[in-house]
């Protein structure tokens, strides 16, 4: 079982005033506010059926059973083999042990302030998951003892075999839409709140009446089908006495092992009083992921993930940065991912080049890469044009421009979290030079823009991240005829000179010392090199 709170961000009494916020993500640990329940009815569109399961499909693996508070990790991990098994992958299980020790304070002692054997938070695996940190397969750790492991960099790396790259959140208030997910994903992620009381004795129904006010703990499962006929007499326990008004049930993939006649899944029904309720958000289906290969580089600024949105400014067009080194081969730009809760925002990307080793501020030498409008709040990936970065540091930029919708225009944000007792449960690792924000005209370092306007010196990172392809070229074969001779020292020469502009391949081939820049210490390395291989 896991206990879930609602966490929220805090300021010290010399911070700029501000309404203190709740954080969209699962603290497992113990029970806040109880705010009114709204009910989900079984509300369909003519292409759903009035029953489905996914198990039945086999897009599930085997129902497990969880050792310590960890339902969210069993319940993450059992959303992601789906998401593949639905794609047609077939996969095997995914440990939930490397996700709860990748998910403990850091040996810096940043990062989720936690222990393996402490209660945990939903937000720490959808973090690992857009990462690229996992999940791993239990398959692939076989030797490795992880129990004998303390800190979460001390998680063994480059094992996961697929990355997710979006990630759409759902809402109790839209049935049909979750229904939709499930169809196509073969599950989502999501909560409710336990108790004993509200479960049927033979463990194969679940509900919580709207009036319930006894105790109980959160806990985090996995939707893969539903039944719109499912009996609402099949929930009345003699412990609460009641009944739903309609009949309608999701079916629950639970992580407490094969403990009933279900093999471990049960009915939870659609008018429960906390399922899927926004106290325990989020909830998600992954939508799309990318297999990892040594052709491809993800690009970002921080692996955990949005801890929380950038909702600070009162603005209807922003635009967020990321900055990045475009140095190495991994040049080419194929896939751009940003999180943002700002739901029907037209959005637009670019590239920004750098000047003096910051983001150019203005607009005009920006390059376009790709626009849209945001369709749902979550993790979003533009499937871009490939672009060719220019051989230097640069930015992808993410404009967000919310006038249509009359709300801020705001994006995800890794950044430190303390509890209502002032306690933090997480603490970024964020650094000057990394994330950027412009609007009004003005641009500004976001950890200036912390310090300066929330006297905030541990700040945060945009969650802009990128999927980067390889492009193989020889050092020194700058106009890459597969030789490395004299043209190609005249080529740099050229360059040089400013005679001829070299791009690309090109330009990256003629930095033979990998230096960041073309002068005449790379043509005079080629020459030597030349002269060593007559």
């Amino acid at each position: 079982m896991c206990l879930i709170i609602l966490v929220m961000k805090g300021y010290d009494k010399f911070m700029k005033k501000k309404a203190i916020k709740y954080m969209s993500s699962l603290l497992l640990s113990c029970a806040l506010a109880f705010p009114a329940a709204v009910t989900a009815g079984a509300a369909q569109t003519d292409a759903l059926p009035e029953s489905y399961s996914s198990v039945e499909k086999g897009y599930v693996t085997e129902v497990k059973a969880q050792k310590n508070n960890d339902c969210w990790a069993y319940a993450s991990m059992a959303t992601f083999e789906s998401a593949l098994l639905r794609a047609g992958i077939q996969t095997g299980n995914m440990s939930t042990d490397h996700l709860n020790l990748w998910a403990t304070t850091r040996s810096n002692g940043k990062g989720w302030i936690r222990t393996t054997a402490a209660t945990g938070y939903g937000s720490c695996a959808l973090g690992y998951m857009m990462s690229w940190q996992g999940g791993v397969l239990q398959s692939d750790l076989e030797g490795i003892d992880l129990s004998k492991l303390t800190f979460g960099d001390e998680a063994p790396q480059n094992l996961a075999r697929y990355g997710a790259t979006s990630a759409r959140f759902l809402y109790k208030d839209d049935p049909a839409e979750i229904k939709r997910q499930i169809m196509n994903h073969g599950g989502i992620y999501t909560s409710y709140a336990h108790s004993a009381n509200c479960l049927s004795s033979d463990i194969l129904s679940y509900y919580m009446p709207g009036d319930y006010d006894g105790s109980y703990q959160g806990h985090a499962i996995e939707l893969v089908g539903w039944d719109d006929n499912y009996p609402a007499e099949k929930f009345s326990t003699s412990r609460t006495g009641e009944a739903p008004g309609g009949n309608g049930a999701w079916l629950v993939k639970n992580s407490w092992g094969n403990n009933n006649s279900l093999g471990g899944y049960f009915w939870i029904s659609y008018e429960d009083k906390y399922l899927l309720h926004s106290r325990y958000k989020p909830s998600y289906a992954i939508e799309s992921f990318e297999e990892i290969n040594s052709g491809k580089k993800l690009l970002q600024n921080e692996i955990y993930g949005a801890t929380y949105e950038f909702d600070y400014v009162d603005g209807d067009d922003i635009t967020f940065m990321n900055h990045y080194d475009f140095t190495d081969e991994f040049f080419t730009l194929d896939k751009i991912i940003f999180k943002t809760e700002a739901k029907g925002a037209d959005y637009t990307l670019y590239f920004v080049p750098d000047s003096n080793g910051k983001p150019v501020n203005a607009k005009s030498k920006w390059t376009r890469l790709s626009s849209g409008r945001v369709d749902y709040a979550g993790y979003i990936c533009d499937d871009i044009t490939d672009f060719a970065v220019p051989y230097q540091s640069g930015s992808i930029a993410v404009e967000l421009n919310t006038s249509q919708t009359g709300k801020a225009a705001t994006l995800g944000v890794d950044e430190w979290l303390i509890t209502s007792a002032s306690d933090y449960v997480f603490i970024n690792e964020s650094l000057k030079g990394q994330s950027y924000i412009s609007y009004g005209g003005s641009l500004q370092d976001v950890m200036d823009w912390y310090k300066a306007n929330n006297d905030d010196s541990i700040g945060g990172t945009f969650v802009i991240k990128a999927v980067s392809l390889k492009e193989d070229f020889t050092p020194g074969d700058v106009n890459l005829d597969g030789t490395v001779n004299i043209s190609d020292v005249t080529e740099i020469q050229k360059h040089i000179a400013n005679i001829r502009e070299l791009s690309g391949k090109a330009l990256r081939a003629a930095d033979y010392n990998r230096d960041g820049k073309v002068d005449i210490t790379d043509a005079t390395s080629v020459q030597r090199f030349i002269n060593k291989a007559k």
